[in-house]
């Protein structure tokens, strides 16, 4: 009787994929939540096994068994529903005693009690329930096997009022049915399902999909729509079209996925985008949270569409991106001049001024920049500022910083290629039409600091250093020029005032 039912079952979950589209009939996953007993995910894995290892990604690399620190119950059976000896070993992997040869069945379960843990820098994907829902990523929750697996199917049981909210692309209208890209998309996806409110954002073929949670999250709806809308038509105004990551990544769909906590925090998984932004929060707080969401989301230009060849360049990845974030903010109205010039301070000089890399290691030593957030990420800010107000000031506002984000991911965009330090100078140079070799050697390979208030009164700004603070303030006559240059700066267009 078990062989009978478990053919049928199998007859008609390969009819729903010949329903669904040309998805991969080797491999599928069922993903279940019970709104009695949200912390417990059911995870039932389908498949014609590639070889005799299950296996998490990396993550979770405080715990012994990585990701499996949240597995229970696993246990894998033939397709006459025979048991599997299964072997665990480290770092969140299985031996199955199994010669690979027909349909098999995994199951376990995922407890969802990562938040009795301490967890480093960076979420790292952790999953997170709340009132209104569960958050997980792809990595944290799904058993693998193989490598070359493409359109995988995941398919959810949820209660009957929750949805889900996933990069994974929706296979039909009623039902909550995805398939994932490969098996890349599969482990850096993220979803959270529950009772939250989405926004969606079409442009040309891309969607941006945000996922809210709370009631402080959800009566900002309107907000959140203005910036993320504006945002994102900043973006591809800016860079001439969508994000255009290589081949192998083709990206239809970035989820951003908010919600309300004690705390505000957020991370980048993938394509994605998560935001904890604390209850009732502050001005600064709700800064931040934009900060991170416009930060992030400009990475998929800058760093998934324009890829560097190493890490010496990090500084450019990260304090270029925070330099369009800025001008991306006050573009749509959230930030003024002087929250703009305060964030110069508060944000980036204060954690430039006293990272105790800077003076003594170069930016080019990016596989420091979580150690030295203040040399990177602020350092690299301040490079973006002096090279543009050198260009500008060399070309009459005729050239900008604009000129090389546009060339570089005109030619790497969609492509396996690497942009270098070197053409970085390079593409730097023409622009400001003379040699930057000093620069780089000073400040950019070297360990000087850099007088940013200098490069900032180039634009005919107030800009001074003291007591360890950087005040920045409009003079009250700058030139024309001047005027230009601030206005290229703050992230305006020549139609706004």
């Amino acid at each position: 009787m078990k062989t009978v039912v478990h053919y049928l079952l199998l007859i008609c979950a390969l009819l729903g994929l010949q329903e669904l589209g040309a998805q991969d009939p080797s491999i599928s996953y069922a993903i279940g939540i019970d709104e009695q007993n949200p912390h417990l995910a059911r995870v039932s894995i389908s498949m014609i096994p590639q070889d005799s290892l299950l296996y998490m990604p990396q993550g979770a690399g405080q715990f012994p068994r990585g990701w499996a620190q949240f597995v229970h119950h696993l246990k894998v059976v033939d397709a006459q529903g025979t048991p599997i000896t299964v072997t665990e070993l480290p770092d969140a992997r299985w031996a199955m005693a199994y010669t690979p040869k027909e349909r098999i069945q995994v199951h376990y379960e995922v407890h969802l009690e990562h938040h009795k843990h301490e967890w480093g820098g960076g979420l790292d994907g952790v999953a997170y329930a709340t009132d209104w829902g569960v958050f997980y990523t792809g990595r944290a929750l799904l058993v693998l096997n193989g490598e070359a697996r493409e359109q995988i199917p995941v398919s959810f049981e949820l209660p009957p009022t929750w949805k889900v909210t996933t990069p994974w692309k929706r296979t039909d209208k009623g039902q909550h049915r995805f398939v994932a890209a490969n098996q890349s998309a599969l482990s850096l996806g993220m979803f959270f399902a529950g009772t939250h409110e989405e926004l969606s954002f079409k442009r040309e073929g891309f969607e941006l999909l945000f996922a809210l949670g709370g009631s402080s999250v959800q009566s900002n709806k309107e907000e959140y729509q203005h910036m993320a809308s504006g945002v994102l038509d900043y973006y591809i105004d800016l860079m001439g079209g969508l994000p255009n990551p290589p081949p192998d990544n083709v990206l239809d769909r970035s989820v951003v996925i908010i919600n309300e906590t004690d705390q505000t925090d957020g991370e980048v998984i993938g394509n994605n985008i998560s935001i904890l932004i604390q209850k009732d929060a502050d001005d600064m707080s709700k800064m931040i949270s934009r900060f991170i969401f416009a930060h992030e989301f400009f990475h998929l230009w800058n760093g998934k569409s324009m890829i560097p060849e190493d890490q010496e360049t990090e500084w450019f990845k990260e304090g270029f991106t925070n330099y369009y974030t800025l001008k991306a903010l006050y573009h749509i109205g959230f930030l003024n001049e002087p929250a703009y010039f305060d964030a110069l301070n508060n944000l980036f000089f204060q954690r430039y001024t006293t990272d105790d890399g800077v003076g003594r290691l170069s930016m080019t030593q990016g596989q420091e920049k979580h150690a030295h957030w203040g040399l990177i990420y602020g350092g690299g800010l301040f490079v973006a500022i002096a090279q543009d107000m050198m260009i500008r000031e060399t070309s009459d506002n005729k050239k900008s910083l604009d000129d090389l984000m546009t060339g570089l991911f005109k030619k790497y965009g969609g492509t396996h290629e690497h942009y270098t330090i070197d053409e970085l100078q390079e593409r730097l140079e023409a622009l400001n039409g003379k040699d930057q070799s000093d620069f780089f050697t000073t400040y950019i390979r070297g360990t000087e600091r850099i007088p940013i208030d200098q490069y900032l009164s180039k634009a005919g700004l107030d800009a001074k250093i003291t007591d360890d603070q950087l005040k920045v303030a409009k003079k009250e006559t700058p030139t024309p020029l001047q005027e230009a240059m601030i206005k290229g700066m703050l992230g305006l267009l020549d139609n706004q005032q």
